[in-house]
Parts: structure tokens; sequence; C-alpha cells
């Protein structure tokens, strides 16, 4: 996937983040506002948020009009890749609190990813990619287990024998990130061949980026500077 089309998709991606994590900012409202005209603390944040989306989405679609005959051509799929990324933030938007930070997030990286660089939105896809958000979800599912179990049992740990380092933050958080990426290479290097050419190909680049950049997330944001993340329907 060429830069020029990454660089739009990240920004709809911060903006999604973005909009969602003003929704957790604690509602302030001026003490003095009688008539209730002051529309609070969150009024600010969510604005500039969607103006971000707006933004991003207009770029999106901007940068895959081509000159001549060849727009004429991609128009179609021009305008189905951009309602499929609003009926998406939409989606993240609306599902957030239900499905969860890793679940809503996952879904929404993959897709884009995934429909992205097809450069079309095609039935025939769907069973593929169907198949491969099916898998790719799972397996995120279990590298958020697995970084989880790690980070609570050197907490625990720590507390019980009395051992600051391992009730840190940062030692709880680079353990389990170290643990995954090596789990995570070991997947790459595993299925390489598959990732570099076959029917498979473009699922498991979406799949793969999907979750790394999830999990990654989820590190830092949760981990690092304990931003309170919805759970959704991962309860543990």
């Amino acid at each position: 996937m060429h830069i020029k089309r990454v660089i739009p998709i990240a920004f709809i991606i911060i903006s999604l983040l973005y909009i969602v994590f003003s929704f957790t900012v604690e509602e302030r409202k001026m003490i003095g506002d009688v008539r209730g005209w002051d529309p609070g603390s969150r009024a600010m944040p969510i604005g500039i948020g969607f103006i971000m989306l707006t933004a991003s989405v207009y770029l999106t679609y901007k940068e895959r009009r081509s000159p001549g005959l060849e727009e004429e051509r991609r128009e179609p799929s021009i305008k189905r890749l951009v309602i499929l990324t609003v009926l998406l933030s939409a989606f993240y938007i609306l599902c957030f609190r239900f499905l969860g930070f890793i679940i809503s997030t996952h879904i929404l990286l993959f897709t884009l990813i995934y429909f992205n660089y097809q450069q079309d939105i095609r039935w025939d896809m769907i069973p593929v990619f169907s198949l491969g958000l099916l898998i790719s979800t799972c397996v995120m599912v279990l590298f958020y287990s697995i970084g989880r179990y790690i980070s609570r049992y050197l907490f625990l740990l720590g507390r019980k024998f009395d051992i600051p380092m391992l009730k840190g933050k940062i030692f709880t958080a680079g353990i389990p990130f170290v643990v995954l990426l090596i789990i995570f290479a070991i997947l790459l290097l595993l299925l390489r061949k598959a990732i570099k050419k076959g029917k498979y190909h473009i699922p498991l680049v979406a799949g793969f980026t999907a979750i790394g950049a999830t999990e990654f997330l989820f590190i830092v944001f949760k981990q690092i500077f304990w931003v309170s993340l919805v759970k959704g329907l991962i309860f543990w």
C-alpha cells in the first residue's frame, strides 16, 4: 500500500480514537450556568474530533481520485470505500462501549486495511474477508489474554514479595510487550510465504497489522498511561 494512501487512513483512526477518548473526559459545566447554555467540557474535544474525522474522510476520497479515464473507472469503487469509511466510523463510535476497545479497534483496523488494500468492495470478497476477520479477532483476543495474564502475574508477584520493580507500570507493560513481540515475530516467520503471496495474502497483512497496532495502542494507553479503556465483551 502506497504511503500516500496510508496517511489518510492513519488520520481517520487517530480521529476516531480522539472522539472516543473525548467521551471519557469528565463532564464539567460552569457553576453559574443557570440557563444551561454551557455545552460542557466534552463539547470542544468531541467537536474537534468530528472535524478531524470529516477532513480525514475527504482526504481519503481526494487521494484516491486519478485523472482522465482511470478516474471514471475508479469512481464507483472510491465512493464505496468512502461510504465504508463513514459507516465504520459510526460503528466504532456507537459500538465502542459494547464491544470494548480491543475488539472494536481491531475490527476497524482490519476492515479499513483489507478493503483499502483491495482498492474496491465487492460481494466476492466477503467470504475471505469474514474468515480473515474472525480468525484475526480470535488471535487478537488471545494476544490480549496472554498480555493481561503476564501483567497481573508480575504485579501479584511483586506485591506478594514486596518487589517495587515488579509493581511498576513500565516493567509490567514491558515484559508482556517483549513476550508478545516474540510470539508475533514467530508467527510472521511461520507464515512469511503466505504473507508475501497467495490467496490469503491480503487478509494476513490486514490481520497482522491490525493485531500489532491494536495491542501496541492498548499497552501504551492502558498499561503505561493508565487511560480508562472500555473492556466490553472482554471482561477479564
